[in-house]
């Protein structure tokens, strides 16, 4: 973190990492926010999620105002569903909807998306 916001890291080995110290579910939130700015296939943590290594701060700065206007709700796996209890008895959807909105925490998201951002070097 710094003082106006928070920090987005590329590694030595061009890894991109935005450490958002937000907590998993606002960092699923984000995932499912940004798009191609995010690495889909990651398991976030509760301090950082893992950005595409080929943004630089101005296509962040173009990702980051597009996830503002269209913070989306977390993908749902199968087997996240199937571990639902009463899964059985819900329409597939609706339960992808519920546990969807479990995992999120969208306020948690706009906060950062609308933060600063500085990019930095390790």
């Amino acid at each position: 973190m710094h003082p106006g916001g928070s920090v987005i890291a590329r590694s030595d080995r061009g890894d991109l990492r935005w450490w958002t110290w937000a907590g998993v579910r606002a960092n699923l939130t984000l995932i499912a926010s940004l798009g191609d700015a995010a690495d889909p296939a990651q398991q976030p943590d509760d301090a950082c999620l893992r950005l595409n290594p080929d943004l630089d701060p101005r296509t962040w700065a173009a990702a980051q105002r597009a996830a503002r206007h269209s913070v989306t709700l977390p993908e749902v796996s199968a087997r996240a569903l199937d571990g639902l209890k009463f899964s059985a008895a819900l329409p597939a959807h609706l339960a992808g909807r519920t546990l969807s909105a479990r995992l999120a925490d969208v306020e948690g998201a706009r906060t950062l998306l609308r933060e600063h951002t500085r990019f930095v070097r390790r």
